[in-house]
C-alpha cells in the first residue's frame, strides 16, 4: 500500500471513498468537511442532525457524492465517545471500516482527520494509527476461499488529510506502512492449515522472506539441535513426524559491543496437546500456536525496512506437539541445552519446553536484552481476554520500554506479577524444576519457568496467547480474525532500545 499526506482540501481529493471520522453526539459537520458538505446539498449534516448516524464506536455510513466531489462515496465512521478515544480504538475503527471498503471494490482511500480527532495525539501517532488501521484491514481471513460473494479487492492507496506535512508524521507513515506490510504477511501464516505450515515450511517461508533484506538466517536441523544437547524442545519433537527446526534471523545494526536484543517466539505449528491430549472442541484453532514465532519474524522483517542502530536475534523454535508412541509422557524427565533437569507434568505445557532451549541458546549468544512472545497459557486469556498482551518480567527498565513500545504499536499490554513468593509454584521433587503445576495461576507459572533460562539478563515475556487471535463474538470493537499481536510492539522495542 502507498500511502502519503494530503494538503488538499475534502472536497478536492480525489478517491474512491473519502473517510470522515465522527465523534459520538457530534450533531454539526467537522470543520474539515464543511465544504464538502456544501456540495453535497447538506446530505452530512442532515444525517447528524436527524440522529441517523451517531458516531457510534465503528458505526459506517456511506453516502454517495453524485458527481459533486472529487471523491466518489463520503464515508462517516464512528470512532465513538471522545474521552475514550485513544490510538487502539481509531485504528480497530479505521481497520473495520477498511474491510469494509474493500468488499466493496474500494482501491484509493483518504481520510479527513477533523480537528477533535487530530487533538487526541501527536501528528506522528495520528498518522501511524490511520495509516496502520488502513493497511490492516487489506488482509484476508478467507485467502483460501475459491468463490467469494464480494470482489476482494486491495487497498493500494491511502491520503491523509490535516496533518499539514508534518515531517514526523511523515516518517511514521512511511514507518506505518513497512510495520504493516510485516504484520499483515505472518498473518497469512498464522491462519494457515497446519497441514500447509509444517516446521519446514515456516523455514521456507522464512528464507524466501528475507531475501533481499539486511537479515542473516540460519535454520538449525535435529543434529544441530542434538549437538547443542537441546533436551526439552527435542523432548516436544519427538511425538511428531514432522522434523523440528530452529529458525534464527540477525539484524547487524549496532556497535559490536553494544545492546544485543533477543526476540524469542513459540514456533508450535500445531498443538494437540501430546499424551495429555486437548479437548477436540476448538483444536483446529491449535494451527495458531505458532503466532509467537511468526511475530518475532514479521518483527525482523520490519525491523530490517526500520533500521534501528542496534543489534537483535531473532529465534524461533518450531514444532508440533502431538501423541504417538515416540511422545513425552507425563513424570518423563528432560534436561535443556542449558543443563537443568525439566520434571514433564503436562505435555500441553510444552511451548515453555521450546522456549527455554530458545532463550538458552540467546543467552549463549550474547544476548544482552531478551523478550519472549508465545501463545502460551489460556490462564492468560481467561485473565484479559482477547484484548491484551499479559507481560511479565524482571527488569523495570526493560518493562517501561516494553510499554512505551506496545503504545506506539497500538496494543494493549497489561503487566503480571512475578513475586518471589510465587516461586514455589515450580520447584519438582525429582528434578531441577517442573513444567506445570497447580490450577490456578497458570500465566505466572509459565513466566516463572522461563525465568529460570534468562541468566539474570533483562528480560520480558509476553503471553499472546488471547490477543494473537479475535473471535469474540461479543467485542464488536475487535476486528476478527489473526492479529499479527506482538510485531508491531517488537519492532518499537528495537527503535527505543537503540536509542535508549
Amino acid at each position: 500500500m502507498q500511502a502519503r499526506l494530503l494538503n488538499t482540501a475534502a472536497e478536492k481529493t480525489e478517491a474512491d471513498a473519502l473517510i470522515v471520522p465522527i465523534v459520538e453526539g457530534q450533531t454539526s459537520v467537522p470543520a474539515e468537511a464543511q465544504a464538502l458538505d456544501k456540495k453535497l446539498k447538506g446530505a452530512i449534516g442532515q444525517l447528524l442532525k436527524d440522529r441517523e448516524f451517531r458516531g457510534k464506536f465503528m458505526e459506517l455510513v456511506p453516502v454517495h457524492n453524485l458527481n459533486n466531489a472529487a471523491s466518489k462515496w463520503t464515508v462517516l465512521v464512528g470512532v465513538g465517545k471522545l474521552d475514550q478515544l485513544d490510538m487502539v480504538r481509531l485504528r480497530n475503527a479505521l481497520q473495520a471500516a477498511g474491510r469494509v471498503l474493500r468488499k466493496r471494490g474500494h482501491r484509493r482511500v483518504a481520510i479527513v482527520l477533523p480537528k477533535e480527532v487530530a487533538a487526541r495525539a501527536s501528528a506522528a501517532d495520528l498518522a501511524r494509527a490511520a495509516t496502520e488501521g488502513i493497511g490492516l484491514s487489506n488482509f484476508d481471513v478467507g485467502s483460501l476461499k475459491t468463490r467469494h460473494d464480494h470482489a476482494v479487492t486491495q487497498i493500494d492507496s491511502l491520503s491523509l488529510i490535516g496533518l499539514n506535512g508534518d515531517r514526523n508524521a511523515t516518517q511514521a507513515l512511511k514507518d506505518a506502512v513497512a510495520l504493516t506490510d510485516a504484520t499483515n504477511r505472518i498473518r497469512e501464516w498464522v491462519n494457515a492449515p497446519a497441514n500447509a505450515f509444517t516446521p519446514a515450511v515456516f523455514a521456507d517461508k522464512v528464507k524466501e522472506s528475507v531475501k533481499g533484506t539486511a537479515l542473516d538466517l540460519k535454520v538449525l536441523d535435529v543434529d544441530d539441535m542434538r549437538r547443542l544437547k537441546m533436551g526439552a524442545l527435542l523432548a516436544v519433537a519427538r511425538g511428531s513426524d514432522e522434523p523440528a527446526k530452529m529458525i534464527v534471523l540477525r539484524y547487524s545494526g549496532g556497535r559490536k559491543n553494544g545492546p544485543n536484543l533477543a526476540l524469542v517466539g513459540k514456533g508450535i505449528t500445531f498443538d494437540s496437546g501430546g499424551i495429555s491430549i486437548k479437548p477436540a472442541q476448538n483444536m483446529e484453532m491449535m494451527k495458531s500456536d505458532m503466532g509467537g514465532g511468526a511475530a518475532v519474524v514479521g518483527a525482523m522483517l520490519a525491523i530490517a525496512e526500520l533500521k534501528p542502530k542496534i543489534n537483535v536475534i531473532g529465534i524461533v523454535p518450531t514444532t508440533e506437539n502431538m501423541p504417538s508412541g515416540k511422545a513425552i509422557k507425563p513424570g518423563d524427565v528432560v534436561t535443556g541445552s542449558g543443563g537443568k533437569t525439566i520434571e514433564i507434568i503436562n505435555t500441553d505445557a510444552e511451548g515453555r519446553l521450546i522456549l527455554s532451549d530458545g532463550i538458552t541458546y540467546a543467552v549463549n549468544e550474547g544476548a544482552t536484552h531478551i523478550v519472549d512472545i508465545a501463545t502460551l497459557t489460556g490462564s492468560i486469556m481467561r485473565t484479559l481476554g482477547p484484548l491484551a498482551i499479559g507481560a511479565f518480567g524482571n527488569d523495570q527498565g526493560l518493562m517501561d520500554l516494553v510499554r512505551r513500545a506496545a503504545d506506539l504499536a497500538g496494543e494493549r499490554i497489561w503487566e503480571l506479577p512475578t513475586w518471589a513468593d510465587y516461586d514455589g509454584l515450580i520447584e519438582s521433587e525429582i528434578a531441577d524444576i517442573k513444567n506445570s503445576t497447580v490450577p490456578w495461576a497458570g500465566a505466572t507459572t509459565a513466566a516463572l519457568f522461563l525465568r529460570e533460562f534468562v541468566d539474570g539478563r533483562p528480560w520480558v515475556h509476553l503471553d499472546i496467547a488471547g490477543s494473537a487471535w479475535q473471535d469474540a463474538s461479543e467485542l464488536k470493537t475487535v476486528p476478527k480474525g489473526p492479529t499479527g499481536s506482538g510485531v508491531r510492539v517488537m519492532a518499537h522495542l528495537a527503535q527505543l532500545l537503540a536509542g535508549h
